[in-house]
């Protein structure tokens, strides 16, 4: 999806975050307010009214207010409001509900990236239609779906793929600090947003993955590539999703291996965790060596690096935190070299 298309650059945006400020279930919130380059958060709708974003996250380049209702974003100039939260399973919770409700009554289009979809239901096409407010669901499927074709092992396009230990772990942070610092240098790169967050973002190109029917999950990542090598784009940053080891999203990750043939592997982790977030029930923790070995057996490419973005862990390759950025420039060194 191309929320270009849909909306100017700097366009004014509220963001729904209510009961998950200060956990990891608001990372949508928290890629807006670091990296939002198509859409300008101007504040945060959340129960910690008079608080500041910073409050809750660092770093982020939208320090924005919190408020504790729709009727206050008008003060702030907010256009749009987005969905800010990412809840395994992707379902309305009745306080966001009634906020999105909220929204459309008063006029605001509503943008989400949940697995549930708001422009299906009545009662929030209903309010849409009186008010005229649009609903943009973002995690659809491409309409052109195809399956891998292998044309992917003749691109010439460098391709650096952002892979994880876990959920909800820095990959697309990673892959975004990634990709603006190789724009600041000069370097033709691209952005493949691969979940919700990356499209609102502002992505150069992508889909939310999990999205797509398996059977063609990595021949729309091999096209997507295919068309940013068309665009002319040196480099292109792939942001990975789930694990190869999670039980539960193990089959998307397997997919963007495949599809995206990934010249270089960045495997970002944290250390602290005893168990895959939000599935304490699965009796194994992320690992970091465990993913390497599965990672490099699977694609023939070699893991480079390890990425943290809270606590540095031990291994016998580098390890670098993406908001460091001499760290960054030798990450950049490693595959533009």
């Amino acid at each position: 999806m191309n929320l270009w298309r849909l909306y100017q650059p700097g366009t004014p945006v509220a963001i729904i975050a209510w009961g998950q400020l200060g956990t990891l279930h608001a990372k949508t919130t928290y890629g807006l307010l670091r990296h939002s380059r198509l859409f300008k958060p101007v504040c945060i709708v959340a129960e910690h009214d008079g608080k500041k974003a910073s409050d809750f996250v660092q770093p982020v380049r939208f320090d924005v207010p919190v408020v504790s209702s729709i009727g206050k974003i008008k003060e702030f100039g907010a256009k749009v409001v987005i969905v800010g939260i990412s809840n395994p399973g992707g379902y309305l919770e009745e306080k966001i509900a009634q906020l999105v409700k909220d929204a459309l009554s008063s006029g605001f289009d509503v943008v989400s990236g949940l697995h549930f979809k708001i422009s299906q239901q009545t009662e929030f096409l209903r309010l849409a239609r009186e008010s005229g407010a649009r609903i943009v669901d973002v995690r659809v499927p491409p309409v052109d779906l195809r399956v891998f074709s292998g044309d992917i092992y003749r691109k010439e396009i460098k391709v650096v793929g952002v892979f994880g230990t876990d959920c909800v772990v820095g990959k697309r942070t990673t892959t975004v600090q990634f990709w603006e610092r190789a724009l600041q240098k000069g370097i033709k790169a691209g952005f493949m947003a691969t979940g919700q967050t990356g499209i609102l973002i502002g992505a150069d190109a992508g889909c939310v993955i999990d999205a797509i029917p398996a059977d063609f999950v990595s021949g729309v990542v091999e096209k997507t590539i295919l068309e940013l090598e068309r665009m002319g784009k040196e480099i292109v940053f792939v942001e990975g999703q789930g694990a190869l080891r999670h039980p539960a999203y193990g089959q998307v990750a397997l997919g963007l291996l495949h599809g995206s043939n990934p010249d270089f592997v960045f495997l970002v982790h944290d250390p602290k965790r005893d168990h895959f977030e939000s599935f304490p029930k699965i009796p194994k923790r992320p690992n970091f060596e465990e993913e390497r070995k599965l990672i490099e057996m699977l694609s023939g490419t070699r893991v480079v690096a390890g990425v943290y973005l809270d606590t540095p862990f031990r291994t016998d390759l580098p390890v670098y935190n993406p908001f460091n950025t001499k760290d960054l420039d030798e990450m950049l060194e490693r595959v533009m070299g």
